[in-house]
């Protein structure tokens, strides 16, 4: 995951969606507050960490890319209950048996699945709660049918973002046990600039330094023109959030 996002941070803060709020209110019914250390695993640029921050607790925001954690400091740069760290999910240097959960929002499918179980087993408090977002894009449009479509005709390279593997068998093998699993809705109206940022911050799609980025951003352009109203185009995620624990 560290390289995989080189020259794509700007574009992941200036397009890709936020999460809903509901999932703090079902972070506070598993008794986190401010009281609770959470360590948000594969942080990026702060998306999450920044909502988790209203928790009251202690956040500390892991991520191993300097330029995405660089991008999380200025995000949350206001949040005093922070702390950021450069290191990955399967060498986090946190102290054994110090936090109470672990969030990981869009970045479960990047960790070595072994080394990362037996980092998060040995960092989390018992009984400590591991929480997994994910925001899944709705195809249920014709602007979003036509965008999934331009993406794979730009693919530049094959990445753990577009693999094909079962998630919930991956979750189940790396847990032990099952999971509960809530969806909610959630929207997000961006303009031209957003949108080119949204398709740009992809693992797989062109960044700056490749020979077809102006085409790509071209014909994101030219997406966004043909389906705008009011100056944006609305995508329409659910967002997965998976309530996990080890078995014993």
């Amino acid at each position: 995951m560290n390289s995989h996002f080189d020259n794509k941070a700007k574009e992941y803060v200036n397009g890709r969606p936020g999460y809903p709020k509901e999932i703090l209110r079902k972070l506070k019914e598993l008794g986190i507050g401010k009281d609770s250390l959470i360590a948000d695993i594969g942080a990026g640029t702060g998306l999450l960490t920044n909502l988790l921050c209203e928790l009251d607790g202690r956040v500390l925001a892991v991520e191993p890319n300097l330029e995405m954690l660089n991008e999380c400091r200025q995000y949350c740069g206001s949040k005093s209950n922070i702390e950021f760290i450069q290191a990955s999910a399967e060498r986090t240097g946190l102290k054994e048996q110090s936090v109470d959960i672990i969030t990981i929002a869009q970045a479960f499918h990047w960790f070595d699945k072994s080394l990362s179980k037996v980092e998060f087993r040995r960092i989390l408090k018992e009984d400590g709660w591991v929480i997994i977002l994910w925001n899944d894009m709705q195809t249920d449009s014709e602007f979003a049918k036509e965008y999934v479509q331009m993406l794979y005709k730009y693919k530049v390279k094959s990445t753990a973002g577009i693999s094909n593997f079962d998630p919930d068998t991956e979750k189940y093998n790396f847990f032990g046990q099952d999971f509960v699993k809530i969806h909610y809705d959630n929207f997000q109206g961006v303009k031209e600039e957003a949108l080119i940022g949204n398709a740009s911050s992809l693992s797989y799609t062109p960044s700056k330094v490749d020979r077809n980025y102006e085409d790509f951003v071209q014909e994101i352009r030219n997406l966004f023109m043909k389906y705008q109203e009011d100056g944006k185009v609305t995508f329409h995620y659910k967002t997965e959030v998976c309530l996990c624990q080890f078995a014993n």
